[in-house]
């Protein structure tokens, strides 16, 4: 059995080995074939205090597996092209705050912990306080929090694929057929 919050360690473990290893570039292969440079950024890990006290201050509930990515990195870019920037930032506690309590973002517990290329990734802790592993939901970032759709899975899980997948919405894969791909 796996124990929650392993996955992400080895995940991260793993893409800052590859990191080490290439100078602090990664060639990334994106649909359709195109290829660039990119490298990550990440940031100082959060303690055990600043993530209860994030907790105590918002009321917000992280769940177990995204408490362990906060100890690791406080937030972090990923897959910036070297060239161009990128728009891939999973948010540090402070960010968190800032991008959801400014009033017009709260919606039951639900708060933005990414944003991708204009989509965001959202916790719902009132999932998480229930126990339940699919917890994580997506938006557009213009959307509101009601029209957030299910992922169908947990943090860890979304990291790692979304590691393997190398910053690519693989979310959408499925919306993407033969009949409609080129259109």
């Amino acid at each position: 059995m796996v124990k929650e919050g392993s996955i992400v360690k080895q995940t991260l473990s793993s893409l800052k080995k590859r990191l080490n290893e290439n100078g602090n570039i990664i060639q990334v292969q994106t649909e359709e074939g195109h290829l660039y440079n990119a490298n990550c950024t990440f940031n100082p890990p959060a303690s055990d205090i600043d993530i209860t006290n994030f907790e105590k201050q918002t009321g917000l509930i992280l769940p177990t597996d995204y408490k362990e990515f906060l100890k690791i990195t406080n937030g972090c870019r990923l897959f910036d092209d070297i060239n161009y920037g990128g728009e891939i930032e999973l948010y540090s506690l402070e960010k968190i705050i800032e991008y959801n309590h400014k009033g017009y973002h709260e919606y039951e517990g639900c708060y933005d912990i990414a944003y991708i290329y204009q989509d965001n990734i959202v916790v719902n802790s009132k999932l998480v306080s229930q126990n339940e592993r699919n917890y994580l939901l997506w938006k557009d970032h213009i959307d509101q929090f009601e029209e957030a759709r299910p992922l169908k899975m947990n943090f860890e899980l979304w990291f790692d694929r979304f590691v393997v997948c190398q910053g690519t919405k693989f979310w959408w894969w499925s919306i993407y057929t033969g009949e409609h791909y080129y259109k």
